[in-house]
């Protein structure tokens, strides 16, 4: 459904319509014509779904190249497991897996700074350049930048495996047994050479950036960063969500006003029919689907924000 309100002269009545598993479908039309009022306050409630929807699908897909980088690791280590049971030559699976694990990784670092430059795009749409909304907004980003190895050096790690290839000194798998009876336990190894970032030719953006990298250890381990990075992801998502919550909330109270007053049955779809019918036995041929479904997935996503931020404390 579009956000704006239409400016058709056609008359709108609210309805439902009830899919059937032979084809066919049951509809319900309102008979009382919404009125221009009426039509004005509920684009303005449902307003707040599509200023939401491009922060949270935006998101959604850092959070699942992080799932997915995440499941990439532990199904290495799975494959490396059965390969010694089978006695099955590992060497080419490790350099198969070693080439997945960097696309994921860099996936993860594109969607991510993909994530950050949209969502401030957004709320600059929505309230405007300088508003209190996005300064604030803008400010905490800046400060989780200045306060956190991680995120400051992921966000700029981006930008330079934008250009050269990730500065590994070592991806390895690296396999242990804590007894001689015991299982092979392994570790993957992403060590980056803080030196690589200098000596292929890459220029650093910021004056302080190739400062503070020089004083990082010589060499460090990237993936317990990610985590950390993706945690101030989802913190800074969830505060651009909750500028919101009111319209959330007013949101929801409307739609359950809606949903009680048009007696939506289960498994019923939520519509606004446009236009008159031909026949008292035909509805209306135009139809928009109110988006109750995308508010629902809306709240879905909230919550599973609040619930993140909440167990990284």
């Amino acid at each position: 459904m579009n956000q704006n309100t239409p400016t058709t002269t056609d008359i709108r009545r609210f309805g439902y319509y009830i899919p059937k598993p032979t084809g066919t479908m049951d509809i319900v039309v309102h008979g009382r014509v919404a009125s221009e009022k009426n039509l004005t306050e509920f684009h303005e409630v449902i307003s707040v779904i599509f200023k939401l929807q491009p922060i949270i699908f935006s998101f959604n897909v850092v959070e699942r190249n992080y799932q997915e980088l995440t499941d990439s690791i532990q199904e290495l280590r799975s494959q490396l497991d059965n390969s010694l049971a089978t006695n099955a030559e590992p060497i080419s699976l490790i350099m198969d897996r070693n080439i997945l694990i960097i696309q994921k990784i860099s996936n993860f670092l594109s969607s991510a700074t993909a994530f950050l430059a949209q969502t401030e795009t957004q709320l600059r749409n929505v309230y405007k350049k300088g508003s209190p909304e996005l300064n604030a907004w803008n400010e905490k980003r800046h400060k989780i930048h200045a306060d956190n190895f991680s995120y400051f050096f992921l966000y700029e790690l981006r930008n330079f495996n934008q250009h050269c290839s990730l500065p590994f000194s070592s991806l390895n798998i690296a396999g242990e047994r804590v007894s001689e009876n015991a299982s092979m336990l392994f570790n993957i190894n992403t060590m980056i050479l803080r030196d690589g970032l200098f000596n292929i030719g890459f220029t650093w953006g910021e004056k302080n950036t190739k400062r503070i990298l020089e004083q990082a250890a010589p060499e460090f381990e990237l993936l317990p960063l990610i985590p950390e990075y993706f945690h101030f992801l989802s913190q800074l998502c969830l505060d651009a969500v909750q500028l919101q919550s009111v319209q959330l909330a007013g949101c929801a109270s409307y739609f359950d006003v809606l949903h009680r007053t048009l007696k939506i049955p289960a498994g019923a779809v939520p519509v606004i029919y446009i236009g008159e019918s031909t026949s008292k036995e035909t509805p209306p041929s135009r139809r928009e689907i109110i988006p109750m479904m995308q508010f629902k997935y809306l709240l879905r996503e909230y919550s599973k924000l609040i619930n993140m931020c909440e167990t990284a404390l």
